[in-house]
């Protein structure tokens, strides 16, 4: 567990979904003013808010730097994009397949991932996942289409080798088994991304503090000055409105706050009033349709994060509580806290009460 097992050891509102729809307007005071920069990755529209940096080229220098190192993200792990590596794996003629250390590490995360959600978190069902294309669906696929994508699912048939030296490509994947399983790194890379960008600010000191917000994945990072202890506000949206309403503030420093949700992505067919949106149960192989609207996890830690808000939103409100308790049990964070957004409007906090430095 190389990556995660490393990383795990009042203003403003920022807005969390799973896209971030319009920009807030901020209102800070005149010393608060961040410098912010917004463009598109990840299918989304991303910010990047930087405090401290007094020179204006020394700002840009940064906001680039993390901005490419985004989109090195958003490419490597890319299942559509012929350069990427999710496609090599996953247009493999070989067996072997040499990819980088991010890579390597999620696909050597991937198989406890799928056992700690029993089965729900499941990257190698990208089948399914394509077969759900709710971005140009307007009609179920048949359901012989469904159990054939399902049978490609549940595949950890493989083995990661992790190499020394000084090549660019830090890990060997071999593969025990048909080429035809698809694998999907979209419920992960987010949270992956954010982990990185933090380690890139944690060795930065000439950012006093930093938001950055990749459409329902925000990292919170540093202190402005003049604001009492140092806390963002990050507000989560009403699932299915058109006007921004917030529905919960949480308050955070130096976390992530990362919401999944049935809300942004999804089609409806005629006659039927259920929501078939792009969150899908591997079990099943269907949408997921437990009662819940929408899961959004505070943690330290962005991939973990990112894990659990989808694997909630799969797992239902009472099955996730589980995993809520066993990652606070399992790793360096023991505030980690879920808040569900119902399908009848109301919201819950598992734990209820979480300590905040």
């Amino acid at each position: 567990m190389k990556k995660l097992l490393v990383i795990i050891g009042v203003v403003s509102i920022i807005c969390t979904a799973c896209n971030t729809r319009d920009m807030q307007d901020y209102n800070y005071s005149d010393n608060q003013k961040p410098r912010q920069y917004a463009f598109n990755a990840f299918d989304t529209e991303c910010m990047i808010s930087l405090w401290g940096v007094e020179d204006d080229n020394r700002a840009e220098d940064y906001y680039y730097s993390m901005k490419t190192l985004i989109e090195n993200y958003d490419k490597a792990f890319s299942k559509t994009n012929v350069e990427s590596e999710i496609y090599a794996i996953n247009n493999r003629t070989e067996n072997v397949v040499y990819v980088s250390e991010e890579v390597g590490n999620i696909f050597t995360l991937a198989k406890d991932f799928y056992n700690w959600s029993n089965g729900k978190f499941d990257i190698s069902a990208g089948k399914l996942f394509t077969l759900w294309d709710v971005k140009n669906r307007t009609s179920l696929p048949m359901q012989n289409e469904i159990d054939e994508a399902k049978t490609y699912a549940a595949d950890f048939d493989y083995e990661v080798e992790f190499l020394d030296g000084e090549n660019e490509e830090k890990a060997k994947i071999t593969f025990k088994s048909a080429s035809k399983v698809q694998y999907d790194l979209g419920g992960l890379v987010k949270g992956y991304c954010s982990d990185t960008l933090k380690e890139m600010l944690d060795n930065n000191h000439d950012i006093d503090a930093c938001i950055v917000n990749l459409g329902g994945n925000v990292l919170t990072h540093g202190i402005v000055a003049g604001r009492k202890e140092g806390f963002f506000k990050v507000g989560i949206f009403k699932p299915f409105t058109t006007t921004n309403e917030i529905i919960e503030v949480v308050e955070v420093k130096d976390r992530c706050v990362i919401t999944s949700g049935d809300y942004q992505r999804y089609f409806k067919v005629d006659g039927d009033d259920r929501v078939y949106h792009h969150i899908i149960d591997p079990t099943t192989g269907y949408p997921t349709n437990n009662g819940l609207d929408s899961v959004t996890i505070v943690s330290m830690n962005g991939l973990l994060g990112d894990y659990l808000s989808t694997s909630c939103m799969l797992l239902g409100e009472e099955e996730s509580k589980k995993l809520i308790d066993f990652a606070n049990s399992a790793f360096d964070d023991k505030n980690i806290q879920a808040i569900y957004v119902r399908s009848d409007g109301t919201i819950s906090k598992y734990p209820e009460k979480v300590y905040i430095k």
